[in-house]
Parts: structure tokens; C-alpha cells; sequence
């Protein structure tokens, strides 16, 4: 049986099962040494340079790497990067046992448009609902 190029290229290497994110963040971490660019690192690890600079701001944004003018480096916040993988861990672990939740962009949006058009009941603007319901003969008062 054959398989495409594509296929046969990142067949064996283990890169198949990392998310992008996963992907961007071992790389850096094992070329600590040294600082890159955007389209380096997608070409490094065989991603879109694109889906690798959203990824990038994301993990910049979680302290998960550095950026200084067109170069990118993983975080000197080791404890930081200990927790972030620990919890990729995690779900990696979750996604083998039970499967993924979300398989498609098809699934995600659906997920998306079955949102509620408002907040939740219990998420309100930080103000306790003081009504109280009192049914009748349940205040001797009045009588």
C-alpha cells in the first residue's frame, strides 16, 4: 500500500501527535541556545510559518516564550514552562484514552453556535439577587 509524500515525510518522527503549540515550544526548548525566526521555526518543525506566529503570540502571551523584534526564544521562566507542559501532559494522556473531544472545525463550530445567546443565570454582574420568593402564611405579620 503507498502513501503520499506528505504522509512519508512525517511518518516516524513523532512530530505527527504534537499540536502546534507542542511543536513551537519543544523546538525552542531543545535550541535554547539560541533565537528565531517565525518562518524557521514553521520550517524547522514542517508547519504553516501562519498557524506558527498565532501559536507564537499565544505562547507569548502565556509567558511560554520571548520575543524581541523578529525573533522568538522559549522562556527563561522555567517553573512556568515545568506547569505548561505537566498540563499538555495531561490532556495529551486525556486525547489517548477517551479520544479528542473536538475532531473537527465542523465539531468546533457547532460547539461554537450551540452557545448560549446569554450569561449563564449564576454569572451576573458581582451583585447578590437579594428577591426572595415568600409564599402565602409564611409571614405571621400580616395577619
Amino acid at each position: 500500500m503507498t502513501i503520499d509524500m506528505e504522509e512519508f515525510e512525517v511518518a516516524g518522527n513523532g512530530e505527527e501527535r504534537l499540536s502546534t503549540s507542542e511543536a513551537v515550544v519543544k523546538f525552542l526548548l531543545e535550541n535554547r541556545d539560541r533565537a528565531w525566526q517565525r518562518r524557521e521555526i514553521a520550517d524547522e518543525i514542517n508547519r504553516d510559518p501562519n498557524t506558527v506566529g498565532t501559536n507564537l503570540s499565544r505562547l507569548k502571551d502565556r509567558g511560554l516564550v520571548r520575543h524581541r523584534k523578529n525573533h522568538w526564544a522559549i522562556t527563561d521562566d522555567h517553573h512556568r514552562l515545568v506547569e505548561a507542559t505537566q498540563f499538555s501532559k495531561v490532556f495529551s494522556t486525556l486525547n489517548e484514552s477517551v479520544g479528542s473531544i473536538i475532531e473537527s472545525e465542523e465539531e468546533a463550530k457547532a460547539w461554537s453556535d450551540a452557545q448560549p445567546d446569554r450569561p449563564h443565570p449564576s454569572v451576573g454582574d458581582g451583585e447578590e439577587d437579594t428577591q426572595t420568593v415568600e409564599s402565602e402564611g409564611d409571614n405571621d405579620d400580616d395577619q
